[in-house]
């Protein structure tokens, strides 16, 4: 056996973030059962519409926050471009649902995990994946050497970040950060995993299939990443793919087989 399965699991086993597991790990990683899938995708798309509700809206008091919330609304329909605490709330959300499938998760930490993994958003801002192009090909998304700079620009930022808080929790909050950027346990890479399903499941709610073929391509080559990172949700991802192909095929009247081939998609993970 090539891991530990304790909550504390030794950060020095796996192999880099975008790395395959190690093949004596992947048997570890059997997700859902089939049957448990879509259930599983429904909860997570219902879940994402907590971001509609508003807190204050339509209060006493709060009249003329209500009346500029209305016309934000207006002028661009449910769902809104997602905030980061948002997203890293339905990250957290998600892992909450999804880490039951897998008993040797430790749940909890996957949790916490998913709560900060976006934090140091607040110093280093939202990257943009996909570049001026949309292939991100000369992104962090598929270039290496951009990937390196923003793991970089992370780990500035956490060492920034931690700087900041009282001494006595200092330790532990870096431990976490570095974690989540890292990934190098089952836990931080499952919320990586996850990071790439949320993120799919809210293109396919968002566009809900107007989605131009090149950043139809894109999304589904960036958020096959969740396979790599975390074998145990390939169905998962699947089930988000099969969902967004039909859309597209949907709104632009022809088949899902029509839809792969222009946008030179196979019929496999990506």
């Amino acid at each position: 056996m090539c891991i530990s399965l304790e909550a504390d699991i030794d950060m020095n086993i796996y192999a880099p973030t975008d790395a395959p597991l190690p093949i004596c790990c992947v048997d570890l990683l059997q997700g859902a059962v089939s049957c448990d899938v879509k259930e599983d995708i429904d909860a997570i798309l219902w879940g994402m519409r907590l971001a509609d509700i508003r807190r204050y809206f339509g209060q006493r008091f709060w009249e003329e926050e209500t009346r500029s919330a209305s016309q934000a609304i207006a002028a661009e329909p449910s769902p809104h471009l997602e905030s980061v605490s948002e997203h890293s709330w339905h990250v957290a959300d998600t892992a909450l649902l999804l880490a039951t499938n897998f008993a040797h998760l430790n749940a909890s930490r996957c949790v916490v995990l998913a709560i900060l993994h976006d934090k140091m958003e607040l110093l280093i801002g939202d990257y943009d994946p996909l570049g001026p192009d949309g292939t991100g090909l000369s992104t962090h998304a598929f270039n290496e050497e951009m990937l390196k700079k923003k793991i970089k620009a992370e780990e500035q930022a956490i060492s920034q970040y931690i700087k900041s808080l009282r001494p006595s929790v200092r330790r532990e909050q870096e431990r976490l950060l570095l974690e989540c950027l890292q990934g190098r346990t089952l836990e931080s890479r499952f919320v990586k995993a996850v990071d790439k399903i949320q993120a799919l499941a809210f293109v396919l709610t968002k566009k809900r299939g107007a989605i131009e073929l090149p950043h139809l391509c894109f999304t589904l080559r960036f958020s096959s990443k969740a396979v790599t990172y975390f074998p145990g949700l390939r169905l998962h991802y699947m089930e988000l793919r099969s969902r967004l192909m039909k859309d597209a095929a949907d709104f632009h009247r022809c088949s899902v087989l029509e839809i792969e081939q222009r946008a030179g998609l196979g019929g496999g993970v990506i």
